[in-house]
């Protein structure tokens, strides 16, 4: 070799030395960086916690012994978590878990399940209510009572109910060939946002929350715009891979417009509603729809995602406009200012009827000022009911989660996971989930009844039940199955403090109002109204005395029934 040539391969060398210095430590870190992704991604086994906050110490020695394959120990402490924590779905889908891997006689098959999990109380709230759902479908399957041949597996994800994080967790669940179905998404928006990659992969979902009329493979004459941008394959041939336990916003809105029109026969409503999200416009959509083919008028629609909205304002232009009740098509994400809408119309004589978002413990807290509200939820616990399957739902689910009451959201996951579970049985591999999901004749137990699917992937018969605002006692308030007008107190003893005092019922509700009558302490009074809180300080009934209708302050109404 000359001279020449030992300088170029000298030179070389010095180069590829170079590069190797230079970017081996960029090259480590890449695969540093994609393994500490890999170990945060938000998808467990039993090995971490999705859930935000200081996990309990027998909990954390089960999610060691996951990680080292111990899985006797981890059913262990599993099992001590739960008798200090009986209310914790993921534990007791780890356990699960725990104990399938240690049985060796029934084969094992694994679905997913992804939640909404965010530093946010409401989605954390929403997020374990499906949690449930699951594990004790789980939980039923997996017993020696269960007339299944396998055992469930079930990996939980968590996809902060974000559309961005949705796709992430669709790919991840997609690529992993032991899941055979998945139990998810929260919001429409977050659904919609992965069903693509469910139908490119062929994995069916099945969500127990969507409710958007964009989800589904609905016929295109009975679409709305909204859905412009939503694309399928409608061809005789073509299969559904995404399903519902939910009604949709169709079946929502009707219901609403119905109530409206049976109880209160009031024609002018005003709609607030989240224009960020597919759920609240979907249902804004076809309750407006409704509402006016049943001959009323929408007075104004208010936009609750707007930067500048503001409540107070809002329904007072509501008021002006001549709106007799106020419909809240408003989503988790605009909770805030909807709880903020509730107590700026409690200074007028507004009725409120609201979407499924609104059905959260939040609007309990709201207080006096949310009594008589209208929520749609999709089941309720029927406590007078004691003799169907709902009830066999309810008992398991007292039994399971420490005598808690469960809702809608638990029950529906409930019959995802049973309908998956279901399908399972039939068949083991994701095509042939697919098509047993597909076939006409295909049905599951519920909740409260059967489950099965129309060609759209749209549940079958699916109901709407509405809830009302009432007071459970002094300090406490729940939601419970509409009677209307019972989510009212009917009757009102007043009370002053002296025995034979009178008490002043007014014209109007304010101190200043004339006095119209003064019944002595002791006498039954009909209350037609909410409370109303008024600007000096107090809140009124409007009532009936002697055919003469007034208002008393809520302090001097006692025994409310």
């Amino acid at each position: 070799m000359s001279s020449n040539g030992n300088n170029q391969f000298s030179l070389a060398i010095s180069i590829l030395l170079f590069l190797s210095i230079t970017l081996l430590p960029l090259t480590l870190v890449g695969i540093i960086a994609s393994l500490n992704y890999k170990d945060n991604f938000p998808i467990t086994f039993g090995e971490k916690t999705l859930i935000p906050g200081e996990p309990l110490s027998t909990k954390e020695e089960g999610m060691k012994y996951v990680k080292e394959k111990k899985w006797q120990q981890a059913a262990n402490s599993f099992k001590e978590s739960l008798k200090k924590a009986p209310n914790d779905p993921e534990t007791r889908i780890f356990l699960n878990n725990a104990k399938v891997q240690l049985n060796k006689a029934l084969p094992k098959y694994t679905i997913a399940v992804s939640v909404p999990i965010t530093k946010n109380n409401n989605d954390q709230n929403n997020a374990l209510e499906i949690l449930r759902g699951v594990a004790q479908a789980q939980d039923e399957n997996n017993s020696n009572e269960s007339s299944n041949r396998f055992l469930l597996k079930v990996k939980i994800a968590s996809d902060k109910n974000n559309p961005e994080d949705a796709k992430q967790i669709a790919t991840a669940l997609a690529k992993d060939s032991e899941v055979l179905g998945v139990v998810g998404h929260y919001a429409s928006d977050v659904t919609i946002a992965a069903k693509s990659i469910y139908e490119s992969r062929e994995l069916v979902a099945i969500t127990p929350i969507s409710t958007s009329i964009c989800l589904t493979k609905t016929p295109l004459s009975i679409k709305s715009p909204i859905c412009k941008n939503q694309n399928y394959d409608r061809s005789n041939g073509s299969k559904t891979y995404v399903f519902r336990t939910v009604p949709s916003d169709t079946q929502t809105a009707n219901k609403l417009e119905n109530y409206i029109k049976q109880n209160w026969n009031e024609k002018k409503v005003a709609v607030f509603f989240d224009s960020n999200s597919d759920y609240s416009k979907s249902l804004k959509f076809e309750f407006k729809k409704a509402f006016e083919e049943a001959g009323g008028s929408i007075t104004e629609e208010f936009n609750l995602y707007e930067q500048n909205f503001n409540p107070a304002q809002s329904v007072e232009e509501a008021v002006e406009d001549g709106a007799e009740v106020l419909m809240l098509a408003s989503s988790t994400n605009t909770l805030e200012q909807t709880k903020k809408v509730v107590k700026a119309s409690a200074q007028h004589e507004l009725k409120i009827i609201a979407g499924d978002d609104v059905y959260t413990p939040d609007i309990l807290n709201i207080g006096d000022e949310a009594i008589g509200m209208v929520v749609a939820a999709f089941w309720h616990i029927d406590r007078s009911n004691t003799n169907n399957e709902s009830s066999k739902f309810v008992n398991k689910s007292k039994e399971l989660w420490g005598g808690a009451d469960v809702n809608w959201r638990t029950a529906l996951a409930y019959d995802a996971t049973q309908a998956l579970i279901a399908a399972i049985d039939r068949q083991q591999t994701r095509s042939g989930v697919k098509e047993e999901l597909n076939l006409g004749a295909f049905y599951a137990s519920g909740a409260f009844g059967k489950i099965e699917f129309e060609p759209s992937g749209d549940r079958k018969n699916s109901p709407v039940q509405l809830v009302c605002v009432v007071r459970k006692n002094n300090n406490n308030y729940e939601f419970n199955i509409c009677t209307y007008p019972e989510q009212l107190p009917k009757i009102g003893i007043l009370r002053t403090n002296s025995d034979g005092e009178n008490v002043n019922i007014r014209e109007q509700c304010t101190r200043k109002s004339k006095v119209i009558v003064s019944p002595p302490s002791g006498t039954e009074v009909k209350i037609t109204s909410k409370p109303l809180k008024q600007n000096d300080g107090y809140s009124w009934y409007r009532v009936i005395h002697d055919n003469k209708e007034g208002c008393v302050r809520d302090d001097v109404i006692t025994e409310k029934k």
